[in-house]
């Protein structure tokens, strides 16, 4: 195995500290004295430490320390519980990560083929009182015997960016995803997903997400569950028709310890799609709510609809609910509505829409960004369509990053969205291209490493990706503005070219 370490040192003042940098496999950092991941981690002794990954890892790994672990590209970079996908859960899950006040960052790696008997099977975060961020991570193809397919997060704090899951199972419940608090960390915990995409996942309830306010372990604590510029679709819940049910959420609330009048579980979606989730009853089938105490629940600029032209199906079962609000969302079907906010002019809803009627195009595309959208239709229903203001921080990008326009459409995309200029990830590159304006060739310099180079023109239509390169051919790329994507070890920018 080839194999390297490089040290980064920082000066503060008279204080000297080091960091390392760690590949594990592969060009381009050959040299490393490290076989595995688990022998990189357990070296690893400051917070700063990075841990670069590049191929395929048959290698389930315990983190259990402030760390970051990070590849160049999902589709290629994987850590795997196993060489392939089985769904008996007698096998582990790919990446745990054990109770402690840590900050964790997993960022442009593939996670597969965990086949765990316990909770999260392709990732499981228990106890986490600092944060974990998983950014740009693809989790698919994981199982559980119990809760949590593809992630499990109990009584902790994780940011989700970027990232999609999709084709998880488990024999419980939360095919994608289960959250929970849990009295054993001591906190009340968040759950951010934010431009991501969760996507045929199956799970008796919660095909796509079960939010477990945890009456035998948690409900001394609150959990809430913030969903922004991000789709669910086309999950499943596959218990009975008299079964829990939310074939997109299913949200089960229990009294606070310290307030019983309150439920212990806040879920807020901003700009979310929510499309196309089945159960076998049809009241059931998108969002659903437990009966132990009513989800606090409030939705801004979203779609929440069935497939199609269809309303029978319920994309939102507002029963055991505590509505706080809900404006600027166009909404399919709907159990026990709580009228008085829904029908309130002032707050610019929709009701009994269809997907069609509202603008989805009813399939998943690539329109640029980390994740797939689902894009609506040039002068639809939901094409400039949030007018009200809400009261809460409207994001000024949609789920692929991409700028919204004066007046935003609801979603997660946006029709006719810019490209951001802005660093993507904190710090972003010091780069340049040139000659700009370009005819054939241009050069990326001001950085060691390129991993890949996205070019898009100025509509946001994703043109060329290129990999490992710093001279980028534009001799096929039409006449005047474009937009260049370029993303070096976890960090990304984006710059303007003229294309003579």
């Amino acid at each position: 195995m080839i194999q390297k370490i490089t040290f980064l040192f920082f000066t503060v003042f008279s204080l000297v500290l080091s960091a390392q940098t760690v590949n594990i496999e592969g060009d381009p950092y050959a040299g490393n004295p490290y076989a595995t991941i688990t022998d990189a981690i357990a070296a690893s002794t400051n917070a700063a430490d990075v841990i670069l990954i590049t191929g395929i890892h048959t290698e389930p790994i315990t983190i259990d320390k402030s760390i970051t672990i990070r590849g160049t590209d999902p589709l290629t970079d994987i850590i795997q519980a196993a060489a392939s996908a089985v769904s008996n859960g007698a096998g582990s899950r790919a990446i745990s990560i054990s109770e402690g006040a840590f900050t964790i960052n997993i960022e442009n790696l593939g996670v597969r083929y965990g086949n765990d008997p316990e909770n999260g099977g392709g990732v499981n975060i228990d106890k986490v009182t600092g944060f974990v961020t998983l950014n740009n991570v693809i989790i698919e193809e994981n199982y559980t015997a119990k809760n949590g397919g593809g992630i499990g997060v109990a009584g902790s704090n994780a940011n989700i960016v970027k990232c999609i899951i999709r084709n998880n199972s488990s024999a419980l419940d939360g095919g994608g995803m289960i959250a929970a608090p849990n009295n054993g960390s001591g906190i009340n915990s968040t759950v951010n997903l934010t431009q991501s995409l969760i996507f045929n996942n199956l799970g008796r309830n919660g095909g796509g997400i079960y939010i477990n306010g945890n009456n035998n372990f948690g409900n001394d604590y609150l959990i809430d569950v913030n969903i922004e510029n991000s789709t669910i679709s086309t999950n499943s819940a596959f218990s009975a028709s008299g079964g829990n049910g939310g074939g997109a959420i299913f949200s089960a609330s229990f009294p606070w310890t310290s307030n019983t009048s309150v439920g212990n579980v806040t879920l807020k979606l901003v700009h979310a799609t929510v499309y196309n989730n089945t159960h076998a009853a049809l009241n059931k089938s998108g969002l659903q709510f437990g009966s132990g105490a009513a989800t606090n629940l409030s939705a801004f600029n979203s779609i929440i609809v069935s497939f199609g032209d269809d309303v029978a199906t319920k994309a939102l079962n507002f029963a055991n609910s505590n509505t706080t609000d809900v404006v600027n969302c166009i909404l399919g079907g709907l159990n026990a509505p709580p009228l008085a906010i829904i029908d309130d002019v002032a707050k610019n809803n929709q009701k009994g829409r269809t997907a069609n009627q509202s603008g989805l195009t009813g399939a998943l595309t690539d329109e640029g960004g980390n994740t797939l959208v689902m894009a609506i239709t040039d002068g639809s229903a939901a094409d400039d369509y949030c007018t009200a203001a809400t009261g809460e921080t409207i994001p000024t990008i949609d789920q692929r990053g991409f700028n919204r326009e004066g007046i935003n459409d609801a979603g997660a995309f946006e029709f006719a969205g810019t490209l951001s200029t802005s660093n993507s990830i904190s710090g972003g590159l010091d780069v340049r291209i040139f000659p700009n304006p370009a005819n054939d060739l241009v050069k990326i310099s001001g950085v060691l490493n390129i991993d890949l180079v996205r070019v898009y023109s100025i509509l946001g239509t994703l043109e060329k990706v290129v990999y490992s390169q710093k001279e980028i051919d534009v001799s096929d790329l039409s006449s005047g503005l474009h937009m260049m994507e370029i993303q070096s070890e976890g960090q990304k920018t984006v710059k303007r070219i003229i294309i003579k």
